[in-house]
């Protein structure tokens, strides 16, 4: 199990926050050096004001720290010299900002034919609305997907949702993550390098790919929207999309009308979803969330109980799976963050427990991967260039 696929491949993480570090993180689980390079003195925003949370953990651990002030013309060739070493920049600046600094894909194109350059941003890398900044809730609002998820909660134009969950940069983290892993392939074949251009709002599109048809029909059919059951303490969400969910379901709660019933045959069950969930609610809110899952389960019915995030850490699905790796920091103690959300058959799923410190790890890249002496390294730091 100790095969890497990505070993031996180098990644120059410039991004920042959520969608840009998973994406590194995940090339480094695979493998992959990754040397983040983080601004002195405050580094990735995640950081928080203590210079280390677990949150900054999560997206960033095993990755090397070093410390560079993009400002100054000296950072800015040291930063072009690690990127001579590597096979991959990402980074996830507002369009315009790696120009500044001469890192941008035109400023090294011509140097580094091979390399792979993926840059992440809100719209785009090009259109009228590139200089327009973005995060995740932002994206939600301005891809459509808000819209839609608010429609699903009533039917009807309300007030949009409230956002705790960082969809659209978890969902382009992971195209950035496919895309690079496309362009290694294509270098392996053409000998060239690729500029990869990741839009979070087309990200967020992905998700809506129903109501993007159906705002183009005269008169678009219904759209499946899933309702939740009550039970006698919480509720569960079941999936009837075929008729043998259909089948299945009727058996489980002793409802054989259902089957005859034509507002749930195929077709206009769709529209009549939650007159069906309704008929269901009759059976169980008699019951407890852990009995009406498994009651169901056991009768082949897609279903699921809703559990807290908590939960998960115990849930033996995920611990069969493995799906939590220990990390250690001396400010923090020990904690979980997640493993990637695939496995290899011969590669271990587990990430590493190292988290860098900001600028941990400066002068060793500088020494080892630039050959700078240390003299070097001392004049650089009292000017401003590097911490």
């Amino acid at each position: 199990m100790a095969n890497r696929h990505l070993e031996g491949y180098r990644v120059v993480d410039f991004s920042a926050v959520f969608a840009g570090p998973i994406c590194a993180r995940y090339l480094h689980d695979c493998g992959a050096e990754v040397i983040k390079v983080e601004t002195p003195g405050v580094g990735d925003l995640t950081r928080g004001v203590d210079g280390i949370t677990q949150v900054f953990a999560h997206f960033n651990a095993g990755k090397q720290s070093v410390a560079l002030n993009l400002k100054d013309p000296e950072a800015q060739r040291l930063a072009r010299r690690l990127v001579a070493g590597a096979d991959v920049l990402l980074q996830n600046f507002r369009p315009g900002i790696m120009a500044k600094f001469g890192l941008d894909y035109d400023s090294l194109q011509d140097e580094f034919p091979q390399l792979i350059y993926c840059s992440i941003s809100g719209f785009g890398q090009s259109g009228p609305q590139v200089d327009r900044a973005a995060y995740a809730p932002v994206i939600h609002a301005a891809s459509g997907f808000d819209s839609v998820h608010a429609h699903a909660q009533t039917g009807q134009e309300g007030r949009p949702p409230n956002w705790e969950i960082m969809v659209a940069d978890i969902l382009t983290g992971a195209y950035a993550f496919g895309a690079i892993q496309t362009a290694l392939l294509g270098r392996v074949h053409s000998g060239e390098g690729e500029h990869i251009d990741v839009s979070m709002m087309e990200a967020m599109m992905t998700l809506i790919p129903a109501h993007l048809q159906a705002a183009q029909m005269p008169e678009p059919p219904a759209i499946g929207r899933f309702h939740p059951v009550a039970t006698s303490d919480g509720y569960v969400m079941l999936c009837v999309v075929s008729d043998k969910n259909l089948e299945c379901l009727a058996a489980a709660i002793d409802r054989p009308d259902l089957l005859s019933d034509p507002r749930f045959v195929r077709g206009p069950r769709t529209e009549h979803f939650k007159q069906l969930m309704e008929e269901v609610e009759h059976w169980s809110s008699g019951l407890s969330s852990v009995a009406c899952e498994d009651a169901l389960n056991r009768a082949g019915v897609p279903c699921s109980r809703y559990q807290s995030a908590a939960e998960l850490f115990d849930h033996p699905q995920v611990l069969h799976r493995k799906s939590f790796s220990a990390v250690e920091k001396e400010e923090l103690g020990e904690f979980l963050i997640q493993s990637m959300p695939f496995a290899f058959a011969s590669a271990a799923r587990q990430t590493s427990p190292f988290v860098a410190s900001l600028g941990e790890h400066t002068d060793q890249v500088l020494r080892q991967r630039l050959g700078l002496s240390q003299q070097e390294i001392d004049r650089l730091r009292e000017r401003g260039a590097i911490a």
